[in-house]
């Protein structure tokens, strides 16, 4: 009987350790999945000379990636004029905005649904006003 029962204890300790073995990838692979998206954004100014009213526009470039290769999705919003266009670069239109600094907001989600799979963004573009120079008579 002895002899029976060493190589059945043997057999249940290989599968227990192959079970934790199998838990763990398992982990580290919803640990993966789970992980949320990076993301980075510049703008190609970030000073502006526009007077009130005149056109102005900034180029936002956003660089993102979700560790488990979902896609991503952007979410963009600004403190102070539009946005024009959509995905990972689009343009900000600032036109006839007011001198001052504003800002571009960005988040990024994995298309999960799931809030704790958001990176979040943001960048600061100044807008200044040079006066035209006085025209002297002549």
């Amino acid at each position: 009987m002895t002899r029976l029962f060493l190589p059945l204890a043997l057999v249940g300790f290989h599968l227990l350790a192959g079970d934790a073995s199998a838990q763990k990838t398992q982990k580290a692979q919803e640990a993966l999945n789970y992980a949320p998206p990076t993301v980075s954004l510049s703008a190609d100014q970030d000073l502006i000379t526009a007077c009130e009213g005149d056109p102005a526009a900034v180029r936002l470039i956003a660089q993102a990636s979700s560790p488990s290769g979902s896609p991503i999705r952007y979410r963009w919003a600004v403190s102070n004029g539009h946005i024009d266009g959509e995905g990972p670069t689009v343009t900000w239109n600032l036109s006839g905005v007011r001198p001052g600094q504003y800002k571009a907001y960005l988040v990024v989600n994995s298309a999960s649904g799931d809030e704790a799979c958001e990176a979040f963004a943001n960048t600061l573009v100044s807008v200044s006003c040079t006066p035209p120079k006085p025209t002297c008579p002549n």
